[in-house]
């Protein structure tokens, strides 16, 4: 019984090689897998993964699992992946040339890891950034409307606070877009200027 026969095949401790055993002797290659491990950001990230001893685990129990319940099975599926074989490499064909395009449109992606970290990173802190200015906007606006509503502490006085808090927020922002909008004037009335040039 061919699942009853000790495994041969070497095992790889999560390790994510692009070449595996196959039922029939030979050896697949995914020429997409391969593509995307010599990118430096997704080996790094690999890399990293394997050291954390959270991640270590997690590959060694899906490589056990693959051993108990997947690789018994492989003498059974040779018929149907010899089916398979041809749109599969077909696909890994399409998928390592759609990569290609990928690396001649976005040459960052080809950038080492610290490099392309410290290009994205301003951008990745700015909505961090720009939800700590609105909160700070919002309390500062409240607090100035709370300072300049007459009358006792309470719940009268609260209310006309938020109240007048919205009607400023409300009137700083049609501000600001009539002040985007005035700019986008300025550029249409340069440009028919020079048009008429």
């Amino acid at each position: 019984m061919p699942h009853a026969e000790k495994d041969t095949a070497p095992t790889t401790n999560g390790d994510m090689n692009n070449t595996a055993p196959m039922t029939n002797g030979e050896e697949q290659h995914s020429k997409v897998l391969s593509h995307l491990q010599s990118y430096p950001v997704v080996h790094d990230a690999l890399e990293h993964y394997k050291t954390n001893p959270y991640g270590a685990k997690s590959l060694s129990l899906v490589h056990a699992t693959y051993q108990r319940l997947i690789a018994p099975l492989h003498p059974y599926l040779q018929t149907p992946y010899s089916y398979l074989s041809p749109y599969l490499s077909r696909a890994d064909e399409l998928g390592d040339t759609g990569l290609t395009r990928v690396d001649t449109r976005f040459p960052i992606v080809k950038e080492d890891t610290k490099k392309l970290w410290d290009r994205i990173e301003p951008y990745v802190g700015y909505p961090i950034g720009l939800l700590g200015q609105s909160k700070e906007y919002v309390m500062g606006t409240w607090q100035d409307e709370y300072r300049k509503t007459r009358g006792e502490e309470g719940v009268k006085k609260f209310v006309l606070a938020v109240v007048s808090t919205e009607l400023k927020m409300g009137v700083d922002g049609v501000e600001f877009v009539k002040g985007f909008l005035r700019k986008g004037k300025e550029v249409g009335e340069k440009k028919v200027e020079e048009m008429k040039q």
